[in-house]
């Protein structure tokens, strides 16, 4: 097991950015707001070391440990919501689509009308061009 390192009531939780995205630090450290003061402090530029004092009286070594236990969970959590984002949107689509069929129509024109003012500005575009004329 891992020694963390104790000094004036704080421990000191060192985590590897590559491994942890900021994103799954700052929301481990969100959830022990209430456990525990936080200091984050960038150490060197793949590490970020995380200090916790716990409110009340706790063992440090556990504290960290369960620190470490919801950073694992968070950083989990953002992975899988990274690889299942596309079948999440196409999920949430389709219900949507299902419960009012009015709005695949609506989405339709919506769609088609865009792409008529985008072609309506590329041909303006191209018909301000000035025409170079050829030496006779």
């Amino acid at each position: 097991m891992k020694k963390f390192i104790k000094a004036d009531g704080w421990v000191k939780v060192p985590v590897q950015t590559k491994a942890y995205p900021l994103q799954a630090i700052y929301s481990a450290g969100y959830v022990f707001m209430d456990k525990a003061y936080l200091y984050l402090d960038l150490e060197a530029k793949d590490k970020v070391v995380v200090w916790l004092k716990p409110k009340a009286k706790a063992d440090l070594d556990k504290l960290a440990m369960e620190f470490c236990q919801e950073l694992l969970n968070y950083a989990h959590y953002f992975s899988s919501l990274k690889v299942n984002a596309e079948s999440t949107k196409l999920l949430l689509q389709r219900a949507l689509f299902s419960a009012a069929p009015s709005m695949v129509k609506e989405a339709e024109e919506k769609e088609i009308q865009d792409l008529i003012k985008e072609l309506e500005q590329e041909e303006e575009k191209e018909n301000r061009k000035p025409v170079k004329k050829g030496k006779k």
